[in-house]
């Protein structure tokens, strides 16, 4: 009878001691199969990859060339329209006449003030309609006032000058080292917004001048608002400005580099 139980137990040792081999049976068939789904998903179509070579092998290995397009894509042919229609040349009196006749209400506020020279025309923006104290970004209720400048000043040929200029307060912040840094960036911003909205470039200057060109005494805070401004100078285009042929001089004749070799010649 004690052998008996003794032999069941040996039985049954030996047994549960092999049960790895399921595990191990199971791990492999499932290696088994990972391997072959890699290795036909790794596997070339030999015919599709021939039919490809075949065909870039010819397309750049012959005389023949593509069709070539006109670079028009489908649809409304011609030339796109520009973003903004071209503006009529216009005299300073026009000029004069149109920024004084939009600008009504802010020059009876005094946020803008126009001033006819026998140079030209000068606009000048307040700080107060522009800018924040000490900033340069534009703020919001300022921008269709500077749409409508830039929608009267497109086309004009004349010589368009943007100048910054800031009181004598000093200033020394992050952003800006000094009232020059300031007045410049006023100047470049304003320039800036109003090119985008139309106002020509050709012949536009941006300058600052800090607080050397008050238009008031620095004394009291009402001339330092005043002098907190920008300007838009409008100008005939001086007798010797630059063209892409040369000069053009007082008596109407064309100095180029050649000229000046001509007349070093002599």
């Amino acid at each position: 009878m004690q052998k008996r139980r003794s032999s069941s137990r040996d039985e049954g040792h030996g047994s549960n001691s092999e049960r790895y081999l399921l595990t191990y049976a199971d791990l492999i068939t499932l290696l088994l199969g990972l391997f072959v789904i890699l290795y036909a998903s790794a596997q070339v179509d030999n015919s599709k990859y021939k039919e490809y070579a075949s065909a870039i092998n010819k397309y750049f290995n012959s005389d023949a060339q593509p069709d070539k397009s006109n670079g028009v894509m489908p649809g409304q042919q011609g030339i796109p329209q520009p973003m903004f229609p071209a503006g009529a040349e216009k005299t300073l009196d026009q000029i004069n006449q149109e920024v004084t006749e939009a600008m009504q209400d802010l020059t009876a506020s005094g946020t803008v003030a126009l001033e006819r020279t026998p140079n030209g025309l000068t606009i000048r923006l307040s700080e107060k309609l522009l800018f924040d104290s000490g900033e340069s970004e534009i703020q919001q209720g300022a921008l269709r006032s500077l749409d409508s400048i830039s929608a009267i000043l497109r086309g004009i040929k004349q010589n368009i000058i943007v100048e910054g200029h800031t009181d004598d307060m000093p200033i020394r912040s992050f952003r800006y080292e000094s009232n020059w840094h300031l007045s410049v960036q006023r100047a470049l911003t304003v320039a800036y917004y109003c090119i985008r909205s139309g106002m020509p470039q050709t012949h536009l200057t941006i300058s600052g001048y800090g607080s050397e060109r008050p238009i008031a005494s620095n004394d009291e805070a009402e001339g330092r608002a005043r002098n907190r401004r920008v300007e838009i100078n409008i100008k005939e285009l001086p007798q010797n400005i630059p063209t892409d042929e040369g000069y053009i001089t007082t008596e109407g004749e064309t100095w180029t580099s050649d000229t000046a070799t001509a007349s070093d010649n002599r």
